[in-house]
């Protein structure tokens, strides 16, 4: 279904705007929702913060499965403490199946660790958490696609109609769309008071599946005050961009942690480190893959021993 909002407008411009329904625009938040989608997709992520004067900045690249209708997510991010240095990172997993959430941190380098990742890059085991719930219900990165089903709850009102823009607004919210496509443009949050605390701009969209996806997304968080506290930079990888109506692989909520993770498990109330023997699964195939993948990953830590010790040699 395809929404011709451009000559819609340019039809409704000649009546006055007050007597306009805004249930007639209500179809802009179906155009820009991921309702009932599953969202999978590569971006990178640049935070900015301001403290005391100064703002101090940080770098991840993200790979995110989202399952719009049941909640359910997997974040795999790259941390970038020094966005100049991406030799060191930390690498997140963090996975909500809508039973259990599983929040798993490892350092990673190219100078030291316990397991090699290949191309002269070793990791350490790590160490994760289990929770009955998640830290967000929503990934941050994709908040405001699933604050649009809910819209027509809120009492909507239309506001503005503009040469370029319709702006509708709610108690919590105002929403700015772009009179040629119906692609969402910006989007503020109010306060108790009715004061903008977070404001999200969208630019440079592409059409996937019916759906506005912008590819370029900033944040801006502000204080009391209204001066900026924070801002953080997105930018979607097209290349890699899918949106789904069934999850490929369903096995993505689920995590094999490795042998040396430590684990606290607060759902069960224990503490525990990963041995080889827990991370075998049950499944007979599944147990070959595993067993072929320990037997490659002991192979690779071989060839990066003897590639270590004839560079010596060679010193």
């Amino acid at each position: 279904m395809t929404i011709l909002i451009g000559s819609f407008v340019l039809s409704s411009v000649s009546a006055k705007a007050e007597t306009l329904d805004v249930k007639t625009f209500l179809p802009l938040f179906e155009r820009n929702s991921i309702a009932r989608k599953i969202l999978n997709m590569n971006y990178s992520l640049t935070y900015k913060e301001n403290q005391s004067g100064q703002m101090n900045s940080s770098k991840r690249n993200v790979h995110l499965v989202f399952d719009a209708e049941r909640g359910t997510y997997r974040e795999e991010v790259k941390y970038y403490d020094d966005p100049s240095n991406e030799d060191l990172y930390k690498f997140y997993v963090n996975m909500w199946n809508g039973e259990e959430f599983v929040t798993w941190v490892r350092p990673v380098s190219k100078e030291s660790g316990v397991r090699s990742l290949g191309s002269g890059i070793y990791e350490y085991p790590g160490h994760a958490t289990i929770y009955n719930q998640p830290f967000t219900e929503t990934p941050s990165s994709v908040a405001f696609f699933t604050n649009m089903k809910a819209i027509a709850g809120r009492n909507p009102k239309l506001v503005d109609i503009t040469r370029d823009t319709i702006s509708i607004e709610t108690k919590r919210n105002k929403f700015e769309f772009s009179k040629k496509t119906g692609a969402l443009k910006k989007l503020d949050y109010y306060n108790s008071k009715m004061t903008i605390w977070k404001t999200y701009e969208f630019s440079n969209h592409v059409e996937h599946s019916e759906i506005w996806m912008p590819l370029q997304i900033m944040i801006i968080g502000r204080e009391l005050d209204g001066s900026v506290w924070y801002t953080t930079e997105i930018s979607i990888d097209p290349e890699t961009l899918r949106i789904l109506d069934e999850i490929d692989n369903p096995s993505i909520f689920k995590e094999t942690l490795p042998a040396g993770c430590v684990v606290n498990d607060t759902i069960r109330k224990q503490s525990y480190i990963v041995t080889t023997a827990d991370t075998l699964p049950n499944d007979v195939e599944a147990l070959k893959k595993t067993l072929e993948k320990m037997l490659e990953q002991a192979q690779e830590q071989a060839e990066a021993v003897e590639k270590e010790a004839a560079e010596k040699k060679k010193k």
